[in-house]
């Protein structure tokens, strides 16, 4: 009986919330229902195979990725295509292209140890049903600015947040040189395209690609060093610009399902702390969930980006703080303790899901973070004040620049010894998914035991 008085004292507590949930649930079903009958799977359905030519606007900032460059074409009757086109073509967001090549549909892929990425769904969650592999482009009128209106201004907020990121970009790759601009891009604004594939795998295997991913840490950083530049502002305007500068970046790196979970929880701090309310992170966290599943439904299933983000942030909500209690023999000098908790914290919710995407799992992961991660925030620093003062006098961006060397190939040095340690790591082979939803069924009834046996001990 007590602990059903507690149960419904603490619906009572929470019925706003309750009722938030429950209408967010409702409306997230109706989307769904929505976008599964999404027309644009069919409409180009009798071209496929064909040579046909296309003409629309890139919607998204192109990407380099080994030899090619690809984007999103929004055609002048909706549709969206996936193209891939020279690495070298200089093809900016917004322009109004010309796209001829052979048009096809996107087809599911085996990744390592014969694990299946679902590439189909993954593109298709952003309503992308066909692609070009390799596309001959003609642009066709540079800067268009067709979306003004329709987007109240937001085509050009991007074109602009876009055109200053890549002057950012080319500012740190005149001091720093490769690899380390690429490293100092992917600090700072997510761009990773320049670090290749061979090192990409590294920071993977060394446990550190969130670092170049523009991870929830880094955003976190971000958040907190523009919190710091406006403190000298009056309470109310440093909150409501910080807000605002938090949304600009989100806009500038791309908006990536984990820029943008960070970026809500963000304003949801900023907003509590306007109206003067404590900010409790997982209640944070799962409006911030349910906020982008309102938006795109099929992120919950097919962007591996949400799902590993999600978790991660659970892991260290949840598991952090306990940790860190149980690990008192381990230093909290330079924050030592605090990092390996973290680190474990989340490398517990992630490990099952990395393990059933990629079948591999670093080992070294949590040692490399410990001698890595009290480095970033002054590399992110540097990085930043090196890429703007760049803007201004490159002589200065470049005095700048050899503090953010020195770190960035400290980093680089740690790496790419720590990914060659042998055994650095395991792989497990093919599991289905019933046993990934097994594991993270024990995970939630051990947090409720957990949770609940100092109140059956008491009583």
């Amino acid at each position: 009986m007590v602990e059903v008085h507690e149960f419904m004292h603490l619906m009572q507590k929470n019925k706003i919330y309750i009722l938030f949930i429950i209408i967010c649930v409702v409306i997230i079903a109706m989307r769904w229902h929505s976008i599964s009958q999404n027309p644009l799977k069919y409409s180009l359905r009798d071209s496929v195979g064909k040579i046909v030519t296309l003409e629309g606007s890139i919607a998204d900032e192109p990407l380099t990725k080994d030899f090619l460059k690809t984007f999103t074409l929004e055609t002048k009757d909706g549709d969206f295509v996936r193209v891939g086109a020279d690495r070298y073509g200089e093809y900016n967001y917004g322009d109004l292209v010309k796209v001829t090549g052979k048009l096809s549909s996107p087809r599911n892929f085996a990744s390592n140890g014969g694990r299946v990425f679902d590439y189909i769904n993954y593109l298709g969650k952003d309503d992308i049903f066909f692609e070009f592999k390799k596309a001959k482009i003609e642009v066709l009128e540079k800067d268009q600015d067709q979306k003004m209106v329709k987007f109240f201004g937001v085509y050009n907020i991007s074109k602009k947040l876009f055109e200053i990121k890549i002057g950012f970009l080319n500012n740190l790759k005149k001091v720093l040189g490769e690899p380390h601009a690429a490293l100092a891009g992917g600090l700072v604004v997510g761009e990773k395209a320049a670090l290749g594939k061979e090192l990409i795998d590294d920071f993977r295997r060394a446990g550190l690609i969130h670092i170049v991913v523009l991870s929830g840490y880094n955003i976190t950083i971000i958040a907190a060093m523009i919190r710091r530049v406006l403190s000298f502002l009056p309470r109310t305007l440093g909150i409501l610009l910080g807000g605002i500068g938090i949304i600009l970046f989100g806009i500038l790196v791309g908006g990536g399902a984990t820029v943008v979970r960070s970026c809500i929880m963000a304003i949801i701090a900023l907003l509590g702390e306007l109206l003067r309310k404590d900010y409790k992170a997982l209640r944070a966290l799962f409006i911030a969930a349910l906020l982008m599943l309102i938006q795109n439904p099929l992120i919950l299933f097919y962007d591996p980006s949400f799902q590993l983000s999600f978790l991660a942030t659970l892991g260290l909500i949840v598991l952090s703080s306990p940790i860190e209690k149980r690990i008192g023999f381990i230093t909290e000098r330079f924050g030592i303790r605090p990092m390996v908790a973290s680190t474990l914290a989340t490398q517990i919710f992630v490990s099952p899901l990395i393990f059933y995407m990629m079948g591999q799992l670093s080992i070294v992961g949590i040692l490399v973070n410990i001698v890595v991660l009290p480095f970033i925030p002054l590399t992110m620093l540097l990085v930043f004040l090196a890429g703007v003062f760049g803007f201004v006098s490159l002589l200065i961006s470049e005095i700048i620049g050899w503090g953010a060397h020195i770190l960035l190939s400290y980093e680089l040095f740690v790496v790419r010894n720590a990914s060659h340690i042998p055994y650095a790591v395991i792989s497990l082979s093919v599991f289905s998914t019933r046993i990934l939803i097994g594991v993270y069924l024990l995970y939630i009834a051990f947090y409720y035991y957990a949770i609940s046996k100092p109140k059956n001990c008491s009583q």
